[in-house]
């Protein structure tokens, strides 16, 4: 079993379209710095399906496991009962960090950074990168034993050279791909529509009280607790556009605060997101308009999206 957790809401860049950026454009003010509290979640996971979990995925929405200030503490700690998969954009981290993070890892472990251009277009979308920061991280993981991946957003300024990017990546020692979106904020970010990730754009038609077949990935999918210590079904549900406006944040009293760390473990929260799973199946068999938009866009039945541009 794998575990989605954002450890933190930090993170250097204003990517537009990160919900951290979003949030930031909503409401005037940036998000309040929240860390995760390992000792918490460590109480939280000391139960029957906590237990079963073998791989913690450490990818935030709105922040970077790079600049969480107890990562390492956090890899000690479950050190000898999962493995880690890191995802980061890789910038203003030291040498020294990413040694003492190098030595920490295993071979059952990755790293997957996201870097999306060259030294001279990286920072178009990744806003504050430091391209000599990220080559150092890379350069000192592609020498340590975990698995190095380079993940590529395909944009308007690099749709035309995903193969260089592809043989730079290799030739630091990482596996690479690229991916389509629909999120871009930035109408100047967006490429050809060839590389645009339609299956997940929002429909009018969605609003109509028609029934939608909800097959819900949050079933098979990793459950994401977050910085704040909340267990959620998806990762996708958190962006400051649609989680304000979702029945899970509208009913928080019954669902939100039922998946609070502080409140149960890891075994009673399943029960509660599984109770939610049902609603949602039911509100899109019956065609209800409290069934969440996101949960339209992304669960409604032929909606497999597959985003990755592989190359040979």
């Amino acid at each position: 079993m794998i575990l989605h957790i954002e450890t933190t809401n930090r993170c250097i860049l204003e990517c537009p379209a990160c919900p951290r950026t979003t949030w930031k454009n909503l409401v005037k003010r940036p998000v309040e710095k929240t860390d995760l509290d390992v000792d918490l979640l460590e109480k939280f996971l000391d139960c029957a399906q906590g237990k079963k979990i073998k791989s913690f995925l450490l990818a935030g929405d709105y922040g970077d496991c790079i600049y969480y200030p107890d990562l390492f503490k956090l890899i000690e700690k479950f050190r000898d009962r999962v493995s880690f998969h890191l995802v980061t954009n890789g910038s203003r981290r030291d040498e020294k960090f990413w040694t003492r993070l190098s030595t920490m890892l295993t071979s059952a472990d990755s790293i997957t950074f996201s870097i999306d251009g060259q030294e001279d277009t990286n920072h178009f979308y990744r806003i504050n990168s430091d391209w000599n920061s990220l080559m150092t991280g890379l350069d000192i993981m592609s020498k340590g034993p975990a698995k190095l991946h380079w993940k590529t957003i395909v944009f308007k300024f690099n749709y035309d050279k995903l193969n260089s990017i592809k043989k730079l990546a290799e030739s630091m020692g990482a596996s690479w791909h690229a991916e389509k979106t629909h999120r871009y904020e930035d109408v100047n970010l967006i490429p050809p529509d060839d590389y645009v990730e339609n299956n997940y754009v929002f429909k009018e038609t969605f609003n109509q009280n028609i029934p939608i077949v909800i097959e819900p990935q949050c079933e098979k999918n990793a459950k994401i607790i977050t910085a704040d210590g909340y267990l959620f079904p998806c990762d996708w549900m958190r962006n400051p556009r649609t989680l304000y406006k979702s029945q899970l944040w509208k009913q928080k009293t019954y669902w939100i605060e039922r998946v609070n760390m502080r409140n149960t473990d890891y075994d009673h929260a399943l029960e509660v997101i599984r109770e939610w799973e049902q609603q949602v199946i039911e509100n899109g068999a019956n065609g209800s308009s409290n069934l969440d938009v996101l949960c339209k866009m992304k669960c409604r039945q032929g909606c497999v999206a597959d985003n990755k541009i592989n190359f040979v």
